[in-house]
């Protein structure tokens, strides 16, 4: 009788730690659902304030790049030296000026060199004759990225005669603008897609520009509002939404 009781309570103690162990893991998932769901929340919140700003941005940056060009041609004069130039590069953090008469003819420049000839001639300032012409009042270049971040031309008449002044700069802030830079402001762990494409990213491994595909999900996952992923051979749980045209992902190792 005493073995047969034993045996019962060593039973009856198995059982209750199987209870514990299960309520345990089911607690541990419903905290890291909510833990997704807060981070979901949070994320979702910064995307849709970004595509609220998003032209209200690209205003900003334009008038910001504007206000560097005026200030470029109100201290470039007929008899700036080439010291001066390079002085009024480094204040106003430029890569480039070019400085051109009525007939769209460079007049000088930074880096010197391209004294001499047309604008028209010229494969990235020849937009800018329209300024020499008196067709624009002021015009910008669309920004091209490259490695150091995006390439950017504008051009505004002069202030000591007739002509452009161009400034060339390189700037990382208007990846802002684009939504680049979105993912760090959401949270880690979390992708913007834009189109199909990873816009944004703080998920290691997960690239901007990659396809929706490549990440292993599908637009009925995305549907769904909860789902797996793998991105090199990591499994992920993922909850995402949509906010206005950009989906935004929050995803929690498993």
């Amino acid at each position: 009788m005493k073995k047969s009781s034993l045996l019962l309570k060593i039973a009856a103690g198995a059982a209750a730690l199987v209870v514990a162990v299960s309520a345990a893991g089911c607690q541990g998932a419903a905290s890291a659902s909510k833990g997704l769901d807060a981070a979901l929340e949070y994320a979702g919140a910064k995307v849709s304030d970004y595509s609220s700003a998003k032209i209200r941005l690209s205003g900003i940056f334009s008038d910001e790049t504007y206000c560097r060009a005026n200030a470029a041609a109100m201290l470039v004069k007929a008899d700036s030296t080439a010291e001066d130039f390079e002085n009024i590069a480094r204040y106003l953090r430029l890569d480039s000026i070019t400085v051109a008469d009525e007939n769209g003819v460079i007049t000088a420049s930074y880096p010197e060199g391209d004294a001499g000839k047309k604008l028209k001639e010229t494969e990235d300032r020849k937009t800018f004759n329209r300024i020499c012409k008196g067709q624009t009042v002021k015009t910008m270049t669309d920004p091209v990225k490259g490695d150091e971040g995006y390439a950017i031309l504008a051009g505004v008449p002069r202030v000591d005669g007739a002509g452009a002044v161009i400034i060339g700069f390189t700037s990382d802030e208007y990846a802002d603008v684009t939504g680049e830079n979105l993912a760090e402001k959401c949270g880690v762990n979390t992708i913007v897609l834009s189109e199909g494409a990873v816009l944004s990213s703080t998920l290691d491994k997960a690239e901007a520009g990659a396809a929706l595909d490549s990440l292993g999900v599908k637009a009925e996952d995305l549907e769904k509002g909860s789902f797996s992923m793998t991105v090199d051979g990591k499994s992920y749980d993922c909850k995402s939404k949509t906010a206005d045209e950009l989906t935004v992902i929050c995803a929690e190792p498993k």
